[in-house]
């Protein structure tokens, strides 16, 4: 998928869903915040003024999109891999990861970076799909996978994303399931 064309393509979902979790998880923190993944910037209109944002983002097309959306916010944006992060640890009070751990190559490797660089009693927020508990649906996903990693610029329908994050002792805060549990939204604590 073309990244001039993502926003439009994601346009009636966002409208209907994900800009209202996404404005629930994010205008309410503040500190230092590092955004993994942060696509076409659409996470940047909704953090607070209160927030301090390094975004990262991979791919070139991408992140030339979210430049475009940074405006006067205290947003930055580099060109970085979640896999490898170039900060020391214990840098950011807050990780936020919405719909990118399903990009991401090495996710388990992604989840040990934003613990090290989370500080003690941090937050990590994320926005994903998962893998459905349903056993039918499941194996739907693991269908539908390799021909939607080619449109979705990546995109894994079906990791097994929470147990990933609870494999790297964050401690679960909140969680929320919509659109049939197969999307979640919600918080977890570094315990560290």
């Amino acid at each position: 998928m073309k990244a001039y064309l993502y926003d439009r393509l994601m346009s009636t979902i966002e409208r209907r869903k994900l800009h209202q979790v996404r404005k629930l998880l994010l205008s309410s923190i503040g500190g230092r915040v590092v955004e993994f993944g942060a696509g076409t910037g659409v996470n940047f209109a909704l953090y607070s003024e209160e927030a301090e944002v390094t975004a990262i983002e991979p791919d070139n097309t991408l992140r030339e999109e979210a430049l475009k959306k940074i405006g006067e916010r205290r947003i930055s944006l580099i060109d970085a891999s979640a896999e490898e992060l170039p900060f020391e640890d214990d840098t950011f009070d807050h990780v936020v990861i919405t719909l990118a751990l399903c990009t991401i190559p090495d996710p388990s490797r992604a989840i040990g970076e934003a613990k090290r660089v989370c500080r003690r009693g941090g937050t990590l927020l994320i926005l994903e799909h998962i893998r459905n508990e349903n056993k039918l649906l499941a194996l739907l996903q693991d269908i539908l996978t390799p021909p939607w990693k080619i449109f979705a610029i990546g995109c894994h329908l079906n990791r097994d994303t929470l147990s990933l994050i609870e494999e790297n002792s964050f401690e679960r805060i909140s969680l929320n399931y919509f659109f049939g549990r197969n999307f979640v939204w919600g918080s977890y604590r570094n315990i560290k």
